[in-house]
């Protein structure tokens, strides 16, 4: 193998080691000198220095080869401190050479008397485009382009390794830190006005809840007497007409006892008609038969009675409308007591929206607040409307403590399908966009601590 090869190849192997041990250094003293001195194991110099950007466009050495801990007023940390802070070596990106030529002023007389002829200059820049600082590398000999590049791949590592290292020194509140330090920057105080200024901004308050599309004044349709349903004689929806035959009990037990009361009242009345021959001449007859004529009336009202309770076991539509019920089948066969809802007969053109306001939703809502409702089955359409009423006491409603809100459709829009089921959105007052956006939290915490 060629020793040109041979050297790539060392070179690789000791940029990796290198890159293992910069991610583990335990603080940046360790970390500035293993970069001046380790990094002799991958290509041969004469002397490094590791160099620090600060703040305002200035830096420091932050560590020399051979030197354990390099005295910031020591002349040549003086003099390599003011030729690495000139604006043209910190503003580059990519290694560069430098010789005596290269130095401004009466500090490029003194190159001789501090380094060798040929030195390189290799920023360290992270992956994000933060500058760290950077390498100079110094040694008798030009620098090759096999070495610039393996110097290169180490600088990349070698900032992200320092960046990581600084991070975990600062801790987890440095950011907070410094942007409320003295030096903080104008960006970052503008920024905090900026938003300061945003979360006052004055926005709509809204609060968004299901909403389900309900029947406006519709007549309840309800059990007339104890009894079990026999037949429903209509279907969920269907247009009625007043007088149709809704639904029919079961007339069994009624028949039976109008039958026994009707064979009490035959028997009374035969009886009836052989005391009243005996009462012409008798006035024992006479009594009996004032008896048998208040018992005859007292059976005969009674039967009177079942009859009416007959008729009533035939529910008629009160008036014209849809028949509003979930299911035919749930109701046959099924037991009812007086009173009880079985239906509600609506009329299809008036409907109103129900909105289950959670409690914890709840807020200051304007007198005729203005309702917007999205139907599920048609997110493209939206009906408009307005609050009409607003349940005092809060009720659970299908598993959730709500209030229930009324609120009737715009009169330019015909009301959409009974039932329908979507989500409305209530219009509130004028507030700021800090409590839109932390007033739940705000309520949260106040119920924790108790302030």
């Amino acid at each position: 193998m060629p020793v040109q090869g041979e050297k790539l190849i060392l070179g690789l192997s000791a940029l990796l080691q290198l890159n293992k041990r910069a991610f583990a250094a335990e603080n940046e003293a360790a970390f500035g000198f293993l970069v001046v001195n380790e990094t002799h194991l991958m290509t041969p110099y004469r002397q490094a220095v590791l160099w620090r950007h600060a703040d305002k466009g200035s830096g420091e050495v932050v560590a020399v080869s051979g030197s354990p801990d390099p005295n910031a007023r020591a002349p040549y940390i003086v003099w390599l401190t003011r030729i690495l802070n000139a604006p043209k070596w910190r503003e580059q990106t990519a290694p560069v050479g430098l010789t005596a030529a290269d130095i401004d002023g009466d500090d490029a007389k003194e190159w001789e008397q501090w380094l060798p002829t040929h030195a390189i200059w290799i920023p360290l820049i992270t992956g994000a485009g933060q500058r760290m600082g950077g390498m100079l590398l110094v040694k008798s000999v030009p620098w090759t382009d096999p070495e610039i590049k393996l110097l290169t791949k180490l600088a990349d590592s070698h900032a992200n390794a320092w960046e990581l290292l600084l991070h975990r020194a600062r801790g987890p509140g440095w950011r907070v830190q410094s942007l409320f330090s003295v030096p903080a920057t104008r960006w970052r105080w503008g920024a905090v006005m900026l938003l300061c200024l945003v979360m006052l901004l004055p926005v709509r308050q809204s609060v968004l809840a299901p909403a389900v599309v309900v029947a406006l004044d519709p007549a309840p349709i309800r059990a007339p007497l104890d009894g079990v349903v026999e037949r429903v004689h209509v279907q969920p929806n269907q247009t009625v007409r007043r007088g149709e035959l809704l639904i029919t009990l079961d007339e069994a037990p009624l028949k039976s006892k109008l039958e026994v009361e009707e064979r009490n009242i035959a028997t009374l009345e035969e009886e009836y008609h052989q005391v009243l021959k005996l009462a012409v001449t008798d006035a024992e007859s006479r009594i009996q038969k004032n008896i048998l004529e208040k018992r005859l009336a007292r059976q005969r009202a009674e039967a009177d009675g079942i009859r009416i309770l007959l008729r009533r076991t035939r529910i008629e539509a009160p008036r014209d409308g849809v028949a509003l019920f979930n299911d035919v089948h749930a109701w046959l066969g099924k037991p009812v007591q007086v009173g009880e809802r079985v239906m509600e007969i609506a009329a299809p053109d008036r409907a109103e929206m129900e909105i289950r306001l959670p409690v914890a939703d709840v807020m200051a809502m304007e007198p005729d607040a203005e309702v917007i409702l999205y139907p599920n089955l048609d997110p493209l359409s939206t009906w408009r409307g307005h609050v009409n009423r607003v349940a005092y006491e809060a009720r659970e409603i299908e598993g959730v403590l709500a209030h229930a809100v009324r609120a009737r459709f715009a009169e330019e829009q015909p009301a959409p399908r009974i039932g329908l089921r979507g989500t409305a959105k209530i219009q509130g007052g004028r507030t700021t966009l800090f409590h839109y956006l932390f007033r739940h939290p705000l309520t949260l915490l106040r119920q924790r601590l108790g302030l």
